[in-house]
């Protein structure tokens, strides 16, 4: 008799407006943790944000599912020409399983073809996930005080590795 495991299936895709709940009900599911590393700060106006967010056609929100459930979000807001700020969760229990860096290259991938050209993410200088996902993919990071800056040049950056 035999066995048999079944196998995760992570999937990435760009989420839609009419998906914010989704994604609210994916930051509800957040630990105080996990929002304030996402947020920089404690944050609960979910609805308003996500509005916000889908409210310019330039932006985009791409989703990671594994096994049809949303575990991850990076969202990205344009900031100039070419230009655009990224920022990421995935949920607790989901942490630490490269989900995020999946997330990141698929992105990162997708903006890419869209003629993207540099990418802009802060985060508290405690956040050594995101620290070490920016590393990953060559991002220039200063910190000052209470915040750290990673700066991503998509033309130098080969995401091809991390989408395998």
């Amino acid at each position: 008799m035999s066995v048999a495991k079944t196998l995760a299936k992570l999937e990435f895709r760009e989420l839609r407006s009419n998906e914010s709940k989704l994604i609210i009900e994916l930051y509800n599911s957040l630990s105080s943790e996990s929002i304030y590393h996402r947020f920089r700060g404690f944050f609960k106006d979910f609805e308003k944000y996500i509005k916000s967010v889908f409210s310019d056609p330039r932006n985009a929100v791409y989703g990671a599912f594994l096994n049809n459930e949303l575990v991850g979000v990076l969202e990205t807001v344009y900031l100039s020409d070419g230009c655009y700020e990224i920022a990421i969760v995935v949920k607790d229990n989901h942490q630490g399983k490269g989900i995020g860096t999946g997330l990141v290259a698929y992105a990162m991938s997708e903006l890419k073809r869209k003629g993207a050209k540099t990418l802009v993410a802060h985060t508290t200088p405690d956040n050594y996930r995101i620290l070490a996902i920016s590393r990953k993919f060559h991002g220039t990071i200063k910190c000052m005080y209470e915040e750290c800056t990673a700066v991503f040049n998509l033309q130098s950056i080969n995401v091809d590795q991390f989408l395998n």
